[in-house]
């Protein structure tokens, strides 16, 4: 399902706003010259595009079932959803990340010497806007932008995917919270600096209290609880569950995660038997 790469401890590491979410959160204001495929964001609202998009895309990630290429195609906003968390917290600022702001470029990557391809969103126009001084004003503000970006980013997507594929709205919006809990986790045990983390346990909150609407649903789908499961390897530490299914089980050689939702606890009992005896031997 890819990964949030370069994000560890030292989230907050030199540079500027920009430089930081190209390095971690995919947006970036370069264009790739190289890349297998390019289109204006907003051309994923166009039923006829998406059609055309989902069946190139979905044997790029070896889906079997073109549910595999909505549920990725679903995962690109995983990054921007985690870099306005991270503006707002650490520069109090935001970037324009409307539809019309953002091309889609998907390119050949490698990871573990294993090519993949991965989508990058380039930011058209990049000028950063700051947050207001006034605590209440700036929190109003900042729940506004997460507010926006779901609202008339995300959801049109969603609803044009859902459209056209096989699944429903309902089963992408599941895709996104245990990405937000990941962030938001990671972020929190990062090296930035405590007032960043004060405002972001805040934007958490504000997200959470977001209005179903704004997705719309009629309850807001990433505010979410989570269930817990003892680890594989470690008898004394608990692993939280995914929220949702990926479909990895439907790419080419996937099986189901061992977080998986729709497994058995005796599956993964047998899991972790099966991975404590391969470490003691």
């Amino acid at each position: 399902m890819g990964r949030m790469r370069g994000s560890g401890p030292n989230m907050s590491s030199t540079g500027t706003i920009l430089d930081v979410i190209a390095e971690r959160f995919d947006l970036t204001t370069i264009k790739r010259e190289q890349a297998v495929f390019s289109c204006p964001a907003a051309d994923l609202l166009d039923a006829e595009k998406m059609k055309r998009l989902l069946e190139l895309y979905t044997p790029m990630v070896k889906g079997k079932d073109q549910s595999v290429g909505e549920v990725y195609m679903t995962g690109w906003f995983r990054g921007p959803m985690l870099a306005l968390i991270y503006m707002l917290s650490v520069g109090k600022q935001a970037v324009n990340l409307s539809l019309d702001n953002l091309t889609i470029q998907l390119f050949k990557a490698s990871y573990n010497n294993k090519e993949y391809y991965r989508c990058e969103f380039l930011i058209r126009h990049s000028e950063l806007e700051d947050g207001p001084e006034d605590q209440r004003h700036y929190e109003q503000w900042a729940q506004e932008k997460m507010g926006g970006f779901y609202e008339y980013t995300v959801r049109p997507v969603l609803e044009s995917i859902a459209a056209v594929g096989t699944l429903k709205a309902g089963m992408l919006w599941s895709q996104l919270p245990t990405s937000l809990e990941y962030g938001h986790e990671l972020l929190m045990k990062s090296d930035a600096s405590i007032v960043a983390k004060q405002r972001a346990e805040r934007i958490y909150g504000l997200i959470k209290s977001l209005d179903g609407e704004r997705f719309g649903r009629t309850k807001n789908p990433l505010d979410v609880k989570f269930r817990m499961t003892e680890s594989m390897d470690d008898p004394n530490k608990q692993v939280r569950m995914k929220y949702a299914c990926c479909l990895y089980y439907l790419v080419e050689d996937g099986y189901y995660c061992f977080t998986c939702p729709r497994i058995k606890e005796s599956e993964r009992e047998d899991r972790r038997a099966e991975c404590r005896a391969a470490k003691q031997g």
